[in-house]
């Protein structure tokens, strides 16, 4: 639309009030669906199930995934938005979280949130003429595998992030290495682990020696989801990842913000993902500084 010249600015938003009404809960308990044939209500039990299968797969399991919540966790401290903000969590209360599905915890699930968020997408030449300093998108992929999970032969991978992945990195003409930060998709620990992993930042079951040393935390090397993530701050769907990696571009994010005051490297490109259903559709953006 942009480019044909239909529109000059295109706002895209999303709000939610699943908090404070039963939406949410009726949508994780309906057993209408394929879902209930196969025994597994709602989203937790279908990511339980590929949880599962990767465990089977490739070993990993919750000595990776606790990485992942402990380190979103830490970004979540920096953040006054963040619903975790003001409850840190370490490795022994993740291990003494209750059990929601087998084998995720209550701490591998994402957080469920009143609130909305909002981007606007122009053209790069009225973008520069703006108030706030744009993030550029330089790549973008898309893949939906669109089988029932339990019908699947990708649950433990590759998923659709391998083929949005590289459809991304081929539209930018970049690779991994050029990768500063990354704001993943994380309705739960494992499709962050899964992600990252079709992405190409390990190989299968590489998750937990990759994690080691607090990579994706605060100081790390590669800070994941540095608002929190839908783990930690909030769950927007799609909205949560793409607008951190924008603010982040643009250096609006205070206290987390990557750089010197998080000990991390100032971003120049930033991955974002998005991911529908239960592994079903993927995308992937790349967003760079001006």
């Amino acid at each position: 639309m942009l480019e044909s010249g239909l529109c000059s600015y295109v706002l895209i938003s999303y709000g939610h009030s699943a908090l404070s009404s039963d939406s949410m809960q009726r949508m994780l308990l309906d057993l209408s669906g394929d879902d209930a044939v196969f025994g597994h209500f709602g989203a937790t039990g279908g990511y339980a199930l590929a949880a599962r299968r990767a465990m089977h797969e490739f070993g990993t399991g919750p000595e990776t995934w606790k990485k992942i919540a402990v380190g979103q966790r830490r970004w979540a401290n920096l953040n006054p938005a963040a619903m975790m903000h003001s409850k840190p969590m370490t490795e022994a209360d993740y291990d003494n979280a209750k059990l929601i599905v087998e084998p995720l915890r209550l701490p591998d699930n994402c957080l469920i949130t009143d609130g909305g968020r909002a981007i606007i997408v122009t053209s790069l030449e009225r973008a520069r003429d703006l108030k706030q300093p744009p993030a550029v998108i330089m790549g973008m992929g898309q893949h939906n595998p669109s089988t029932v999970i339990a019908q699947s032969d990708w649950m433990a991978g590759p998923t659709g992030a391998r083929q949005a992945g590289e459809a991304a990195f081929a539209m930018a003409d970049i690779t991994l290495d050029d990768v500063d930060a990354c704001q993943i998709y994380d309705c739960f620990t494992y499709t962050v682990e899964i992600t990252l992993q079709d992405y190409g930042f390990f190989k299968p079951g590489g998750g937990r020696d990759w994690l080691q040393g607090g990579t994706i935390e605060p100081g790390g090397r590669m800070p994941v989801n540095t608002s929190g993530g839908q783990l930690s701050e909030a769950y927007f769907m799609g909205m949560t990842p793409i607008a951190e990696g924008a603010m982040q571009i643009m250096g609006r994010c205070g206290e987390r913000q990557l750089g010197p005051a998080t000990r991390t490297k100032s971003p120049e490109i930033i991955l974002c993902s998005d991911n529908g259903g239960i592994l079903q559709s993927h995308s992937c953006t790349l967003l760079r500084r001006l």
